[in-house]
Order: structure tokens, then sequence, then C-alpha cells
């Protein structure tokens, strides 16, 4: 009766989940609503199809580890060394400002002291989940607006440990809490290194040991076990298991396995983040919702209108452009999944009342749910933006690519141009654009591409473009001489950067390779697919996964 009960839990979960999410995805709405509104409507406190959170919540809980293990691969730590002034400047004050900003407001409704901290300091917190999520689905990772999300969530999922100390600390009744932050960062920074560490030294050998076995189930087995150790190491010392999952992604991306991992987690982690946010669902009560609709609707407000102000200030503050830090406020403005990790020890310690702790899951999962559409505003208002700074010449959005290093520059925004730009943002491979041609820049930043306005064969220009820090730039314009007087230039000025250039012809081809520069010719499909094979290898790839990356690209662009 047991397995009967389960088999119908199931088959009601998926029936549901294929049903909404479909209709969801046909009025091409985000499919994490879907899930979100799939849940609602069976779970306990709706129509009741399903009553019990527990094996679903578990399952979700693993969705969400396999999604950031994902993201992690596709950052290796020479990607996001550059994103340290962001994680620890913007990152902390953002937490910091926006828990102090909500800790006042509660303290003026006569909240007691340590919940208000304890709450201020969670809705300060953004959904990690839905935020990369968000940011995968639509390629945004590789952009200057995805860095700086992913920085703020970043430091985020670190400050999770000051919450769980925070209620340690106020349920033993001990009130310093510069002892307790400064326990915290020690304890955070010590497993943080000892977990690096000894992921470096073991996590290759013990890889090539088994894939010299030629076991796929094996090989499999390894990946998922690599996620739940250093999850559990991360947990186990106060950190979030989140935090573990993405570790584990960062020190795997480091190897030469990144990829066959990437493949083989990819079938988990896609059904189970749909549990996830399934369980997110099931955990809403609507009946509750309606008797408090006013209070819960001006919470939900006031929480959008302070961290999206806050955000959007500091991010004026650190040169960020306002179509970016507007962008990046309003898909950080919701509350995220730790409200429920953290909140639930906190109400059963009384820290927190179940009244007060209800009405703020309420708040969280509904600012998890519009999130979405927070993020849809933020590009349509980035689209309209756009339009009116694409005129600017490069040298005023100079800002905008101090952050950047190890990228690739692509000169030409035409056929080649875009598919290469194409294949870095699949790969999470920072770059930068630069085109003379008004309308293709503006439609080009308006599709969401980091595209500027400029002469390539100006040498300020590709300063600018940050030509200095780059790994590689790439040539692709229709000028024949223009492309060789470019490289040419490039090769003079910046003598360590790797040049490469697409020629129809042989004629200047012998000039420039022996300066040094990769030529690739003509101007058809295949030799295109060589030319991003060799701006794959320049930026760190090794020859194998190149060509396992463009095979799956090909196969995906002929379809």
């Amino acid at each position: 009766m047991e397995h009967a009960l389960y088999l119908k839990e199931t088959l009601i979960i998926l029936i549901s989940a294929v049903a909404v999410v479909s209709l969801f995805q046909w009025l091409k709405a985000s499919s994490i609503l879907g899930y979100l509104l799939a849940g609602l409507l069976i779970g306990p406190k709706a129509l009741g199809f399903i009553n019990t959170l527990e094996g679903t919540k578990f399952l979700g809980e693993m969705g969400v580890l396999f999604l950031l293990f994902t993201i992690g691969l596709k950052m290796p730590l020479q990607r996001l060394q550059v994103l340290r002034r962001y994680v620890f400047g913007l990152g902390l004050l953002q937490v910091v400002c926006t828990s102090a900003l909500i800790t006042f407001v509660l303290l003026m409704f006569n909240v007691k002291l340590e919940p208000a901290i304890l709450i201020g300091t969670v809705l300060a917190l953004s959904s990690t989940a839905v935020g990369i999520q968000i940011l995968s689905e639509r390629g945004d990772l590789a952009l200057r607006f995805g860095r700086v999300s992913l920085a703020i969530l970043l430091l985020q999922d670190l400050f999770v440990v000051v919450l769980l100390m925070l209620i340690s600390a106020f349920k033993d009744g001990s009130s310093s809490l510069l002892s307790i932050l400064g326990i915290s960062i020690l304890k955070t920074t010590v497993v943080l290194f000892l977990i690096i560490l000894l992921g470096r030294v073991l996590l290759k050998p013990v890889y090539r040991g088994i894939a010299q076995l030629e076991s796929q189930e094996l090989f499999v087995t390894m990946s998922l076990l690599v996620i739940l150790i250093i999850s559990a190491a991360t947990a186990a010392a106060g950190l979030s298991l989140e935090l573990g999952a993405f570790l584990a992604g960062i020190l795997l991306s480091e190897t030469e396995y990144r990829h066959q991992v990437e493949a083989d987690i990819q079938p988990f982690y896609g059904l189970l983040i749909g549990l996830f946010f399934i369980t997110l669902g099931m955990s809403v009560d609507p009946y509750l919702i309606l008797q408090n609709i006013s209070f819960i609707f001006t919470g939900l407000l006031g929480l959008i209108a302070i961290k999206g102000s806050v955000i959007l200030g500091l991010s004026r503050m650190f040169n960020i452009p306002f179509s970016t830090g507007l962008r990046v406020g309003l898909l950080l403005a919701g509350s995220g999944e730790f409200a429920f990790l953290v909140l639930s020890p906190a109400i059963e310690a009384k820290i927190i009342s179940l009244d007060q702790g209800q009405l703020l899951f309420a708040i969280v999962a509904i600012s998890m749910g519009v999130t979405p559409l927070l993020a849809m505003l933020g590009r349509y208002i980035d689209e309209r933006w756009v339009e009116k700074e694409t005129e600017q010449s490069i040298e005023t959005h100079v800002s905008e690519c101090e952050d950047i290093s190890n990228h690739v520059i692509i000169c030409g925004f035409g056929r080649v141009g875009n598919m290469i730009a194409h294949l870095m943002r699949e790969q999470m491979i920072p770059f930068l654009i630069v085109d003379n041609n008004l309308s293709v820049v503006s439609q080009g930043r308006l599709d969401g591409y980091p595209i500027f306005y400029g002469d390539a064969r100006r040498t300020q220009v590709l300063r600018a473009l940050g030509a200095n820090r780059a790994r590689a730039i790439v040539i692709c314009l229709n000028s024949r001489k223009g492309a060789v007087r470019i490289a040419l230039t490039i090769r003079r000025e910046f003598p360590n950067l790797q040049v490469l250039v697409r020629l129809r012809d042989d004629e200047y081809e012998s000039k420039l390779t022996q300066a040094g520069i990769t030529v690739v010719r003509p101007e058809t499909f295949e030799p295109s697919l060589q030319l991003a094979t060799k701006v794959l290898e320049a930026t760190g790839y090794v020859h194998e996964e190149a060509h396992r990356i463009i095979n799956g690209f090909r196969k995906n662009y002929e379809s």
C-alpha cells in the first residue's frame, strides 16, 4: 500500500508538471512559474492531492545542488577571480545595507530586536536557484549583468553561515554579535581553503584512474559522490549544502573531465530542480494569503522596493551603468530559498512565532514566483535604455569593460562573429564585441550581447575593450584589407594577445602567419567552426574538449 501511495503521488506530480509547465512555455513564460503554480494546486493547502512534502522536498533540494554544481563546472577559478571586487565589495554592502534597512523598518513596527535582525538578514538574501536558472536559460552569465548578479549571489551564499550562527547565539542567549560575525568569517575562510586545497590535490588523479577503467556507470557514480561529499563537508562546517555543490563544480572545472561530468549530471538536475519549485509551491497556504492579502502585498512591495533601490544605488557607486544596475536590482529584489532553511529552525527555537513564519514563507514564495516577471521587466527596460545609449562612442562605456579579463574580443558582428558570440555565451566565456555599423550594434545590444560601437583599427578602442587583459581577439570583417590591417596593428601593440583572423583568400595569409597570427579561410560554415575551435583553444580548452563542444554546437545549429 505504501508503494502504491508513492506511485500515486509521483503520477500526480508528473501529470501536473507536464500540463501546467507546457501551458506556461506555450505562453512564453518562465517554467519556474509553472512549477510553482503546479505545486500550489496539488499541495495540501489547496486541492490536497498530496498531503506530505517530505519526499519531494528532499528531491527538490537535491535538484538545487545539481543546478549549482553544473554552474560551477562552467565557472573555473580564473574566471571568478575578476569578480572578487563585486563579491566582497558590492555583494557584502548589499547584504549589510539591505539587512539594516529592513531591520529598522521592523523595529518601527515594534518587532523585537533579535527576530528583526534575523528576518532582515534573511530577506536580504535572494534566490540563488531562481536567479541562476534565469541567467543560465537566457545565456546572461557571460554578460556584465550576469557577472554582477552572480557575484552578489555568491556572497549571499557565504552569508548563510552568519544566519545559522545567529540562530544558535540567540537560542543560547548570547548577545555578542561581533564575536559571532568574527567566528563565522574565520570558519568560512578555513573551510573553503581546505576544500579547494584537498580538491585540487585529489580530484585529478582519482578521475584519471576512473577514466582508465572505461566504466560510464562508475564515472557517473564518482561525480555524484563528489557533489555529496563536498556538500556534506560544507554543511558540517555550518555552511550551506548549495555552496558545497558550487565549490565541487568549480574544482572539477579545473580538470579535463568537466564536459563529460556535465553531460552525465544534466538528466538528474533538470528533473530535480522542477521538483524543488513544485515543493515550494506546495508549501504556500492560499487561504492564509487571502486572509492577509493586504499585509503580504504591502510586505512584498516593500521588500522589492528596498532591495531593488539598494542594489541600484550601490551599483552606481561601483560605476555600473544605470540600466545594468536596474536589471540586477530587479532580478535580485525578491527573497530566496535560504529563508525556508533558516526560518524553520528559528520557528522551532521560538525566536520567530509560527504566525510570523507562515506570513514570511508566503512573502518569500511569492517573491520567488514573481522574480522571473521582474527579470523580464528589467530586460524590457534595458532594451529600451540601450536604444538611447547605442549612438554614444565606446569611450563612454570604458567602465563597463573594467571588470573583465581573460576574455575574447570579437571584431565584426556579421554571420561568423554572431556564431562565435553565440558559442561564447553558451560556454559562459566572457567576451566583448565591437562593430562600426550602428544598426548592427543597436540590434546586438537589444539581443543582450555586450557589443559596442567603435572602429577596431584604433588602438584606444582596443584598449578600452581591455585588449591588454584579453585572452584572444577574433577578426571577422568583410573587408580583407581592413582585417589584415587590424591584425597587424594588434600584433604590434599587444604582442602577447592571440590573434585569429578570417580571410576569404590566401593573398595575405603568408604575411600574417609569419607574424604569429592564426588565419582561417574561406567564408563557409565549417571553416567558421574551425575558427571557433581555435578561439576555444585560445581560452584554455584542450584540443579534444574544443572539438567535443564544436560537434555539439554543429548538431544544435543544423537542427
